[in-house]
């Protein structure tokens, strides 16, 4: 996959914002047609752990994994908690100037720092779970009983493919109860936050263009 520039790993971030200009009917026609665009990349998922002989034991480990989540009860408040510790995490590598540049913009002067991160982190959550439980929804409606089994594997190797980009969020969601195994759930959605950390911390440029544009989209207070 060819790695995405500062501007359009921060348009991908701002597209939380959207659904705000959208009805309820748009964003589950929305919904509708993501669900059957996934049709493919589930079969694919599938066809990808039955051939995938090498790693037939780890696959078996996090099947049952996702069985016994499932067998829990796997509810759309498990969802919001999985993209809240990915949001919080984006907002914790945040400098000190970065955060006072994005409290000033989204919430002015009236809320201290840390009831800013609990209101953006909620703001997000919400236009969010807008966005992906109508899609959830549609999606387990419509694909059948070949989808969800096709999902297994998708969610296996998504999964996977989070350990290596992020360890440290596949450690802190496995770690909340498996929510690593529901990221495939996520991914589209939250993948730029996720880019947009790789850069921070190393007092790049690249890290500064993607929150100089991320902050010049965010609605203001």
């Amino acid at each position: 996959m060819p790695m995405s520039s500062p501007k359009q790993i921060a348009d991908g971030m701002l597209k939380f914002f959207e659904n705000r200009k959208k009805s309820n009917a748009e964003v589950f026609f929305q919904g509708a047609v993501s669900g059957f665009m996934d049709i493919p990349e589930d079969l694919w998922a599938l066809t990808r752990d039955f051939l995938d002989s090498d790693n037939r034991w780890r696959n078996e480990t996090d099947r049952i994994r996702l069985l016994t989540l499932i067998k829990r009860g796997v509810t759309s408040e498990d969802v919001r908690k999985t993209i809240t510790i990915i949001i919080r995490k984006y907002l914790s590598g945040l400098t000190q100037e970065q955060s006072e540049k994005l409290f000033i913009k989204m919430a002015g002067k009236q809320l201290g720092s840390i009831a800013f991160k609990t209101f953006f982190v909620n703001e997000l959550v919400s236009l969010f779970a807008a966005r992906v439980i109508p899609r959830f929804l549609v999606s387990a409606g419509m694909t059948g009983v070949l989808s969800i089994g096709a999902s297994i594997s998708r969610s296996i190797y998504t999964s996977y493919e989070l350990k290596k980009i992020n360890q440290s969020i596949y450690n802190e969601l496995r770690g909340a109860g498996d929510l690593d195994l529901l990221y495939f759930f996520i991914e589209d959605s939250v993948q730029p936050f996720i880019e947009a950390m790789k850069y921070q911390g190393l007092n790049s440029s690249i890290d500064s263009e993607i929150f100089n544009y991320f902050l010049d989209g965010v609605p203001r207070a």
